[in-house]
């Protein structure tokens, strides 16, 4: 008797042991990573106006996943497949929280988008009760303190720069440097100089003084001959950045000075090359983009073949993004909050390394670019 009992318990358990089994290799194969771009493509008002005024948002977007698309291609043969569902805000704040809503989104793995201010803005009450991560693919959250600590920025903020910079130059050994800072008129040009002058603590051997852009003449006097000079040159009016440079090209007022400028010098009409070279100018810059590397010449075949156009710049930006953000997330097996553990990488335009941003609670890339003219053609350090 006490045989069959246990003979009958045993094959329960046995039983049982095998429809759990049999449920997690069901679990298995249904299991897959989910994610949702949410993004204003607004594409039914670009098909009706191509001129619309969310049109270059909304063609920025679509680049974008055009570029993301290629990087899918890469996961086809991972072990867990990757589901991706792409939703249109239209620009516009019901449809888009309405979108947040909707039950796949609620269960993603990862969220790419929004990409304006409001969007950013409006994720973080979503964020926090349901504990998911979202990227900020291209904006620069530079006029606003967004405080989410579910926020991934791929670009860090404009008043970053001032930290890398100096953090830069303290790395080649230079502890007692006397950094200027040229301020311009624009409210980016405060921004970014604000944060130098307010990093003074950190760097105490340093000496760190700003000087209007209308009284860059004025740079020779606080030049220090026993110091090794750094100058910024906080400003993105072109005229006065010219002028400027002319400047600290005499060298009768200024010797091995290493001046600094931002991406935004880029877009000027006529940048003077040669003055940038002969003062040694860095460019800091979230994208660089090597055409011969064979990572760029792979990518840009590929959009040939499916797009037959030549990729701008935001479509190498969602292929680049799409290849990290989709490795960070199988690596982790969902966990994005891995990512500040992450070492550097780099996948085409630019190193990442993903850390909190200071004095704040979201996270931010800490790398950027450095940018310098040799022979009229420009490189990256």
């Amino acid at each position: 008797m006490l045989r069959k009992i246990l003979l009958i318990l045993f094959l329960f358990i046995g039983a049982n042991q095998l429809v759990l089994g049999q449920n997690k290799i069901k679990e298995l194969f249904e299991q897959k990573y989910q994610v949702s771009l949410i993004m204003p493509f607004c594409s039914r008002q670009i098909l009706d106006d191509p001129k619309a005024k969310n049109a270059p948002i909304g063609n920025a977007c679509r680049q974008y996943y055009e570029g993301f698309s290629i990087a899918m291609d890469s996961f086809k043969k991972a072990d867990i497949p990757i589901e991706v569902r792409v939703y249109d805000t239209k620009r516009d704040t019901n449809v888009f929280m309405k979108i947040l809503a909707k039950k796949e989104v609620l269960n993603s793995d990862l969220i790419i988008g929004p990409v304006l201010k409001e969007g950013n803005e409006m994720m973080v009450d979503f964020c926090n009760k349901n504990n998911k991560y979202h990227v900020s693919p291209f904006l620069t959250l530079t006029k606003s303190k967004i405080e989410n600590p579910y926020l991934i920025s791929a670009y860090p903020d404009l008043s970053y720069y001032g930290d890398f910079i100096l953090e830069n130059i303290k790395n080649k050994g230079d502890e007692n440097a006397n950094v200027l800072v040229v301020v311009g008129k624009e409210s980016n040009d405060k921004i970014l100089a604000n944060r130098i002058l307010a990093l003074k603590s950190k760097y105490p051997n340093f000496t760190i003084k700003s000087i209007d852009v209308s009284k860059y003449t004025e740079l020779k006097d606080q030049y220090k001959i026993t110091r090794s000079n750094h100058i910024v040159v906080a400003c993105e009016n072109e005229f006065s950045v010219g002028t400027t440079l002319k400047y600290l090209n005499d060298s009768n007022h200024f010797i091995n000075i290493q001046v600094y400028g931002t991406r935004k010098w880029l877009e000027f009409n006529t940048l003077n090359i040669g003055l940038c070279e002969a003062a040694k100018v860095k460019l800091i810059s979230p994208y660089f983009l090597d055409f011969k590397g064979p990572n760029c010449t792979f990518f840009i075949e590929k959009y040939r073949e499916r797009f037959f156009a030549d990729p701008q710049e935001y479509a190498v930006i969602g292929y680049e993004q799409g290849l990290y953000f989709l490795n960070i997330l199988m690596k982790n097996h969902g966990n994005l909050s891995a990512i500040t553990k992450e070492p550097m990488n780099r996948p085409l335009t630019n190193n990442y390394l993903f850390k909190i941003k200071p004095e704040g609670k979201s996270i931010q890339n800490s790398i950027l670019n450095i940018l310098y003219f040799e022979n009229g053609e420009l490189k990256r350090e």
